[in-house]
């Protein structure tokens, strides 16, 4: 039912069916796994833009002097900001109290702890500075136990532990500022596994080929931007 209602496009509706699979069992399986993720990456990937549309107006708002207007949108942004954040410490909670303590091997633990980190950094990205302080440190800490995990138990050039790298640097450049160090991980890391997925299966060729392009483009962009600043 789950994967009916992803095709249709009824993610709300999605989640619902996940908490029930969850309540039958919190070990879940890979394809479980990747249909809890979807079910909550749509419904909160649609507020993540309706939060950088509305940024964008306000500004363009604020440069007209169109005071009450962007009080406003600002009051509209709050709202979409609650929903996100409802959402993502509702997954969170979720990954606390039922699927982390319930995970066997290190393929799940490293994609729950990275799944809380990537939520509290989407918590994190429309946040101000002065509030997210917080919020940054939980994100933080669940990506380095994430790490810790991989690095121990899971073969580098495997896609949850790319995903990882790839996830974790993003975090690095774009919400603390550590361009640099993103830059040398991503970097580092392309380097490291390019050379060593053909040991892999075809399934998990194809999404490490997939995730180590991605890396390298965001190092490409971000090496760029680095030289125009």
């Amino acid at each position: 039912m789950a994967q009916i209602l992803n095709q249709t496009d009824r993610h709300e509706d999605m989640v619902t069916t996940m908490k029930k699979v969850i309540e039958l069992g919190p070990n879940l399986n890979t394809d479980e796994r990747n249909l809890l993720s979807v079910a909550y990456k749509n419904i909160v990937g649609s507020r993540r833009n309706s939060l950088r549309m509305i940024t964008a107006i306000i500004e363009h708002e604020e440069g007209r002097g169109n005071t009450s207007r962007v009080e406003q949108l600002n009051n509209y942004k709050s709202t979409i900001l609650n929903e996100l954040e409802k959402y993502c410490n509702e997954l969170i909670g979720l990954v606390d109290t039922q699927l982390l303590p319930n995970a066997k091997d290190a393929e799940s633990r490293v994609f729950y702890e990275k799944l809380k980190a990537d939520y509290y950094r989407y918590i994190c990205e429309s946040k101000p500075a002065e509030d997210k302080t917080e919020t940054i440190n939980k994100a933080k800490q669940c990506y380095e136990n994430a790490l810790e995990i991989a690095k121990n138990e899971i073969q580098p050039a495997r896609p949850t532990s790319l995903g990882l790298i790839l996830n974790y640097s993003v975090f690095l450049y774009e919400i603390i500022g550590q361009k640099q160090e993103a830059i040398e991980l991503a970097q580092k890391t392309y380097n490291d596994c390019s050379t060593c997925i053909d040991e892999l299966s075809d399934n998990s060729y194809s999404e490490a080929t997939m995730i180590l392009q991605l890396l390298r483009d965001n190092v490409s962009l971000w090496t760029q931007d680095s030289e125009q600043s």
